[in-house]
C-alpha cells in the first residue's frame, strides 16, 4: 500500500502536535493550577528541541541531496522525507513558542 507524501506529512505533523499537547498538559483532569511561567519555560524548551531535530533532518537532507550513503538508496525520497520533517518540526516549534508567549503574558499579570 503506497502512502502519499502529503498524507505522510500530515500524519507526522499530527503526531507532533499530539505529542506536544500530551507533554504540555499532562492531564486535563488534574485540578492543580500550573505556574504559567513554568509552563512557558517547558514550551520554550520543547520549541528548542523541535528546532534541534529540524536542524538534524535538514543536515540529513543535504547529505542525501549529495548522494551520501548507498547508491541503492532512494535519495530523492529521503530528501522529501527530511524536508517534510523539517517543515513540520519548525511549524511545531513556532506553535510552541506562540503558546509560550501567551503563558508568559499570563505569568506577568
Amino acid at each position: 500500500m503506497k502512502t502519499s507524501h502529503r498524507s505522510l506529512r500530515g500524519t507526522v505533523f499530527l503526531s507532533l502536535v499530539a505529542a506536544a499537547l500530551l507533554a504540555a498538559g499532562a492531564s486535563a483532569a488534574e485540578p492543580v493550577q500550573q505556574d504559567p511561567g513554568a509552563v512557558a519555560a517547558t514550551l520554550e524548551q520543547q520549541a528548542a528541541e523541535y528546532r534541534a531535530a529540524a536542524d538534524k533532518h535538514e543536515k540529513m537532507g543535504k547529505m542525501h541531496r549529495g548522494g551520501a550513503g548507498s547508491s541503492k538508496m532512494n535519495h530523492e525520497g529521503m530528501v522529501k522525507h527530511c524536508d517534510a520533517l523539517v517543515q513540520n518540526l519548525r511549524a511545531a516549534a513556532q506553535e510552541s513558542e506562540a503558546l509560550a508567549a501567551e503563558y508568559r503574558k499570563e505569568a506577568g499579570k
